[in-house]
């Protein structure tokens, strides 16, 4: 089993099918995360590549139409880099680094602890092709049955508890804070 970092920045992806609350989630836990004092980062990986970050309409716009591989918007409290390049998660995660957490929604087979969103007890399988698992968030009410009896190595919430999995989250992290002492 895959576990929290004891140095900064702590990493956990959320990962999931579609529409199963893995945004919903990271906005929770990012509240709770910030309003307990810590820096957090959020990447979040578009499989479709249909993000647009800018529109037409604004200068950084007309810079990009008319050929710049970069614009950078900054102001005093805001910056913001728009590139026409790929950029590996790794490298995100190293550009990152000064963070106290970085939530990743999605990267499914990329090293890091995961929180796995299930909302029918038939995407359980996707446990089965993931390594570094550390829990299930689910939508399911009902016994969590024999299934999870094998798996005891992870939590398992309700998705309508996010104050609880946030907590759990800085659990594990004083956690292994403590074994590194």
């Amino acid at each position: 089993m895959s576990e929290i970092s004891s140095t900064s920045p702590h990493i956990v992806q959320i990962v999931g099918y579609k529409n199963t609350g893995k945004s919903t989630l990271i906005a929770a836990l990012t509240r709770y995360l910030t309003s307990s004092g810590r820096r957090v980062a959020v990447i979040k990986h578009d499989g479709h590549d249909h993000f647009e970050m800018d529109h037409e309409g604004t200068d950084s716009y007309s810079f990009a139409q008319a050929g710049a591989d970069a614009v950078v918007v900054m102001s005093e409290k805001r910056t913001a880099i728009i590139e026409r390049q790929a950029t590996s998660l790794e490298d995100m995660i190293n550009y990152l680094s000064a963070y106290d957490w970085i939530l990743i929604e999605g990267y499914k087979q990329a090293p890091y602890p995961k929180l796995v969103m299930v909302r029918e007890e038939k995407e359980l399988s996707l446990i089965e092709t993931l390594q570094d698992v550390i829990g299930i968030i689910s939508w399911i009410e009902h016994d969590k049955g024999e299934y999870m009896e094998e798996r005891e190595n992870y939590v398992w919430h309700s998705v309508h508890e996010t104050e609880d999995i946030a907590r759990w989250l800085v659990s594990l992290e004083r956690h292994e804070e403590k074994r590194n002492l």
